[in-house]
């Protein structure tokens, strides 16, 4: 079965990389079931479905979907979205905890330039008592986002937080470096849904989890926040079983998808659990759909319904 789930996500991946597959499914989006896991298609449009979440008593985490920007013009458009976005969701009186990929703010460009709008982003999330979260992306910008992350808080961004994948053969080390800086920031662990090669990151499922297990318990151990990624429930109940049994005030919050396997949110909610579900919105959702795509056949299927149904 693991060997199976590897070559699905490679499949997924690799077709979703073909043109004409992208052109497709840009046309038809929300008939093959975009709106699954995308919560609109701009902030304004979204808020309902952000207040239904926290009625139902689970945080959110606000992404404002872009990434990959290939010009300063591009970048400087994709931050100004964010800072309106920021404005729209404390109008509404929604917790303003938001996600940023550093290559939607030019990282890809140039990293003075994704400084730049970093900053300007982190401190207008910041002026409504907000909090940003660095996501990690692909490999080649590991090492950039670790320095905008450190670059950001010593310059006094200390609402800034981050994400390690454990699938990355490095991440061990990387999680390291983030323990040591001081005040110890918050870390999202993930497995990952970039498509890597074997040089790169782990393969096999088995070995990815154990990494992930074994960075959240790093966590825990050093006294972080840690907030936790997953939607396999073997894992959260292992993990939250250690937590339990360790201390009952260890900082932790487990985080899910928007969209995916809800039920298990509502049981994280209802047994008193802190969730906090990563909630995308926005035009640019293809790479962001495509991973959701590639982690699960169950999710394949909602597009073939959408086609078919």
């Amino acid at each position: 079965m693991a060997a199976f789930d590897s070559l699905y996500r490679r499949v997924v991946l690799a077709t979703a990389d073909a043109g004409f597959v992208r052109h497709f499914v840009e046309r038809h989006g929300w008939r093959l079931g975009v709106g699954r896991f995308i919560a609109g298609p701009d902030a304004a449009s979204a808020v309902p479905k952000f207040l239904e979440l926290r009625t139902a008593g689970k945080r959110l985490i606000l992404d404002a979907l872009g990434e990959f920007v290939t010009s300063e013009a591009a970048a400087r458009r994709s931050a100004d979205t964010i800072l309106a976005a920021v404005d729209v969701v404390a109008a509404a009186g929604i917790e303003p905890y938001f996600s940023v990929k550093p290559t939607q703010l030019g990282l890809g460009v140039d990293a003075g330039l994704a400084h730049e709008l970093a900053a300007t982003v982190a401190e207008r999330i910041a002026a409504v008592s907000g909090h940003l979260c660095l996501d990690m992306e692909s490999s080649p910008y590991v090492d950039a986002t670790l320095d905008l992350w450190e670059r950001l808080r010593a310059g006094g961004q200390l609402h800034v937080s981050g994400v390690l994948q454990s699938y990355l053969h490095r991440t061990a080390d990387d999680l390291e470096r983030v323990l040591a800086l001081s005040p110890m920031p918050a870390v999202r662990i993930v497995k990952g849904a970039y498509k890597e090669s074997s040089e790169v990151a782990m393969q096999a499922r088995s070995d990815i989890e154990g990494g992930f297990v074994g960075l959240v318990e790093r966590c825990l151990a050093a006294g972080a926040h840690v907030n936790i990624g997953t939607h396999d429930e073997r894992l959260i109940t292992m993990l939250l079983a250690s937590i339990d049994a360790k201390a009952a005030d260890l900082p932790y919050e487990v985080q899910m998808l928007f969209g995916v396997r809800p039920a298990l949110q509502d049981r994280l909610v209802a047994a008193g659990r802190p969730l906090r579900i990563y909630t995308p919105f926005g035009n640019d959702w293809y790479g962001y759909y495509s991973r959701r795509l590639a982690e699960r056949p169950a999710n394949l299927a909602v597009v073939v319904r959408g086609m078919f149904g």
